[in-house]
């Protein structure tokens, strides 16, 4: 399963973690060791005899004493495992919290969250340490188990345990006892070659409580995506839980870059969904829908509602605003499908907008034309009458689409 992995290194003790225990990591054959060199004369000493101590293990080994070309070091990590077609970054840590004395103070960090590849933490080892991939807690937010997941579940690993846990949050949809069911069904759909599959769930903060539990069953190996389904719809590298644990799990930790399939869907909103809108809307001027003249619709990406745009009835024409996706969810086409779902119902209706000048282009691309000020009705005027009819010094200006067909083009959004 992670037959070449690529191992960077400082040369200390700590940052060989992982190669004093490649044998323990499933299909591994090859090991690529990378040094950026930082001083004119490293001692490469501790890293030879853990090449040939591989080598007399029958590993397949290479070795990069990479110059320094000018470029951040995380950047020349990166483009070398990429380079190696690495199977598995395993990055070797003194002190689990916070990936703390790795290589330099945040280049693990950085690493983590910007590999694109499955990233294994690895703690120095105690004395006693158990099989790397022995007893695993497999943490889960109840999705359909990827299939990287499973392949490191179903590794053959006789009287090797693992422990299926989802975390209820307090004050979220869901019971311990619904949860239990839907882990009893994914356990059910595993087929481990001589590990005993377990479920476990539990009512907490979820990150607190994985590394609470990691302590309790003595797991020697925390599972776990690289983003879930919460943070999925969003843009950060790095799932918030996945994050959280990685700062306080003892055991080593194997962060999986699985692909999350969303289904994001654009239609308009029911009126007991306005609240979702107005929660959006907080960091927008604290918009309010109000049903009797408001249209709203919305992006949904499985349930999380990710991006809004209004129609609003005036009694003189209708204005499109409140257009808005939070940063945390920008970047991935969440905005054109609002406006596709907004112009396409309303295309029986001349629209008006007070567009924000650089975003002129972008509506556009559904037919609205700049307009002058006085080309408004009054009453969407009338929302911009501080500006005295200066609106070019407000960065804003009036556009009108007519009504009109409209074909939304052929667009994807998410992962």
């Amino acid at each position: 399963m992670f037959r070449k992995v690529f191992i960077p290194t400082d040369l200390s003790g700590a940052s060989m973690s992982p190669a004093e225990r490649l044998g323990e990591i499933p299909g591994a054959r090859e090991a690529v060791f990378f040094h950026a060199r930082t001083s004119a004369l490293p001692d490469t000493g501790l890293l030879h005899r853990m090449s040939d101590a591989l080598q007399r293990q029958g590993f397949v080994v290479s070795t990069t004493i990479a110059e320094d070309d000018g470029t951040p070091i995380v950047e020349r990590i990166l483009r070398a495992a990429a380079d190696a077609g690495a199977d598995l970054i395993a990055l070797g840590v003194r002190d689990q919290g916070l990936l703390k004395n790795l290589l330099s103070e945040n280049v693990a960090v950085a690493v983590l969250r910007d590999a694109r590849k499955h990233v294994l933490i690895v703690p120095q080892p105690g004395r006693n340490a158990s099989p790397l991939f022995g007893r695993l807690l497999a943490p889960t937010d109840l999705a359909v188990l990827a299939p990287d997941v499973r392949s490191v579940l179903e590794e053959p690993a006789e009287g090797g345990t693992a422990v299926l846990l989802h975390v209820v949050e307090p004050g979220r949809p869901g019971t311990e006892q619904e949860a239990g069911d839907r882990l009893a069904h994914l356990a059910g759909g595993l087929s481990p070659a001589g590990r005993t599959i377990r479920t476990m769930v539990r009512t907490g903060i979820p990150a607190r409580t994985i590394c609470a539990v990691a302590d309790e069953i003595g797991a020697s190996l925390v599972v776990i995506p690289r983003v879930g389904k919460r943070d999925a719809p969003g843009n950060a590298p790095l799932g918030s839980v996945t994050n959280a644990v990685v700062g306080c799990a003892n055991p080593p930790v194997l962060v999986l870059a699985v692909p999350v399939r969303l289904k994001v869907e654009g239609r308009e909103l029911r009126r007991d969904e306005f609240a979702l809108a107005e929660e959006l809307w907080i960091d927008y001027h604290q918009l309010k829908g109000d049903p009797g003249v408001d249209r709203i619709f919305g992006v949904f990406a499985d349930d999380t509602l990710v991006s809004i745009a209004r129609c609003r009835r005036h009694p003189d024409g209708y204005e499109v605003d409140g257009v808005f996706t939070p940063v945390r969810f920008r970047g991935k086409g969440y905005a054109r499908l609002a406006m596709d779902a907004l112009v396409e119902a309303c295309q029986h209706d001349t629209l008006y907008m007070h567009s924000v000048r650089n975003l002129v282009d972008f509506y556009a691309a559904y037919g609205f034309v700049s307009i002058p000020e006085s080309g408004l009705p009054p009453t969407i005027q009338a929302r911009f009458a501080f500006a005295l009819g200066e609106m070019e010094g407000t960065n804003v200006q009036p556009m009108r689409r007519v009504q009109g067909p409209f074909r939304p083009a052929r667009r994807s959004a998410g992962r």
